[in-house]
């Protein structure tokens, strides 16, 4: 005897249940992709905290290197190529096209996309070698263009910033990341916090979400701090 067939009703409403499973299934998929992608970033950061540790305690005599915050610059060198004599991994080589090759753990896995039409989209880690700005670094190149006249800027901002800064929008202390993802890559459901993995000095180079970028408020006292007192820190 001949099974009956599926009604065309049926058949559609199998299709809607198939189509509902796959709509919950893929963003519970992105986010487990996501999550991974997180995780293996902050491995990254965890894994050059390690090389920059062994470089301050054998190098610099604990102080953070001179190095410029994400780009190449013409009177010191990236931050890569400070610390990546620590790591076991290359560092970032640029190809003849100006972009830059750069493998774990100087990019980030969610560093996907630039921003930027004049480099056609390039991600940041090919455009400026790593997805990782170095905020000290950049902190230095500011007190260098305002000719503070510091002999030694990794000296003073070590000392500073190794204390905690006072947020002046929750009133709260905070440490500063040293490293930190260049954009907010990451997907958090707090949409109020800043959605970058950070690498902080405190606690052995401790590994966690970031704070947001400094305020030009916040620059502002660190840059008169660092020029009112400049003497004091070199005892």
């Amino acid at each position: 005897m001949r099974r009956p067939a599926f009604t065309l009703i049926e058949l559609l409403v199998v299709i809607a249940i198939i189509g509902l499973l796959i709509g919950i299934a893929i963003p519970a998929l992105s986010g487990a992709r996501e999550s991974s992608r997180r995780v293996k970033c902050m491995v990254n950061l965890s894994g050059i905290g390690k090389g920059l540790q062994m470089y301050m305690d054998t190098k610099s005599k604990g102080l953070l290197p001179f190095a410029s915050g994400l780009i190449e610059s013409t009177d010191r060198p990236t931050f890569p190529e400070v610390v990546g004599e620590y790591l076991d991994a290359p560092r970032p080589v640029k190809d003849a096209d100006g972009f830059f090759r750069s493998n774990d753990p100087w990019r980030c896995p969610s560093d996907i996309i630039g921003t930027d039409p004049a480099t056609n989209l390039e991600p940041m880690y090919r455009v400026g070698g790593s997805s990782y700005e170095y905020w000290p670094g950049s902190i230095m190149l500011l007190a260098d263009f305002i000719r503070l006249g510091l002999t030694r800027p990794e000296f003073s901002l070590t000392k500073l910033y190794q204390r905690q800064r006072n947020d002046p929008t929750t009133n709260q202390s905070k440490f500063w990341p040293v490293l930190a993802c260049g954009d907010q890559w990451h997907k958090l459901r707090a949409s109020s916090m800043d959605r970058r993995n950070a690498l902080y000095l405190d606690n052995g180079m401790r590994v966690d979400w970031s704070i947001a970028k400094p305020s030009t408020e916040e620059v502002r006292d660190l840059i008169l701090e660092l020029a009112r007192e400049p003497n004091n820190l070199f005892k």
